[in-house]
This record gives C-alpha cells, structure tokens and sequence, in this order.
C-alpha cells in the first residue's frame, strides 16, 4: 500500500511539475539573426531594436548590440513587430558621424533595406514580424557617398 501512494504522488508530482514549466515560461520566441551585406573591414557595427509600431525611433531603443562578426544575433525575444538601424563604426569613437547637414558619414542600415534618398526612414518603412522561431533578416550596410 505505501508504495502505491508513492507512485501515485510521484506521477503527480511530475504532471505538477511539467504543468508549472508550462504555465511558468514566459512568452519567448527563438532569436533574431541579422546577416550584414556590405560591411567594411573596419569598425564594429552597432545594433538597435524598437517596436515598429512607434511613429519615431526610440531612445532608448528595446535592445542594443554590437560585434565585429558577419551575423548578429538578437537572444530570447518575444513575437512581435520590430524595426532594426544599425551603422557600422569605421572611427571606433562609439557614435554614428553625422556631416553638418546631418548626413552619415559613416555606414548605415536598416531592416528591409528601404532606400534612404529621402532621408531617414521611419520605423513602420523597416518593420518585419517576428514570430515564434527564430528569425533571419539580411540588412545592407550603405556607405556614405562621399567619406571626408
């Protein structure tokens, strides 16, 4: 008899447990990989995540990396609707240069690689969708026309 009150509290306690894993995780989604085209062999390239939805960018923004390598990852985020910027630091003086007209004199970036003649573009032009796996973007490093 006692042994079959353990068993029976010992397969309650397991259901218990993996029902409070369950209940207990939060919401997370896989990560967010971000591929670089064009970066330049210098600098380490700055990262910035805000909600697209906003009708400016952020300050701060949700998440903010940096790294030298070809892919940058984003960990443990929860779906949504996301726009990235990043620029690539060619100077290493941490900051994106800005010529006095307000042009970047250094590389830039953003999701969905909208074309930048007009200007900055506002988070909704490089929203993507993030959704339960993780995801993988490809964004284009442009260089600036004419470096000083």
């Amino acid at each position: 008899m006692p042994q079959r009150i353990l068993q029976t509290v010992t397969r309650a306690g397991y259901q218990g447990l993996l029902g409070l894993l369950f209940v207990s995780s939060p919401a997370w989604a896989g990560d967010i990989l971000v591929s670089l085209e064009g970066k330049q062999a210098n600098g380490a390239v700055h990262l910035a995540l805000v909600f697209a939805d906003r009708p400016a960018w952020q300050e701060p923004p949700l998440r903010l990396i940096q790294g030298e390598a070809p892919v940058l990852r984003l960990r443990n985020l929860p779906p949504g609707r996301f726009a990235i910027q990043l620029f690539q630091d060619s100077n290493g003086n941490g900051h994106l240069d800005l010529s006095p007209r307000g042009i970047p004199l250094e590389p830039v970036g953003f999701s969905n690689n909208p074309a930048l003649l007009n200007g900055k573009p506002r988070p909704l032009d490089c929203l993507f969708v993030h959704g339960a796996t993780d995801s993988r973007l490809t964004v284009r490093l442009q260089a600036p026309r004419n470096k000083p």
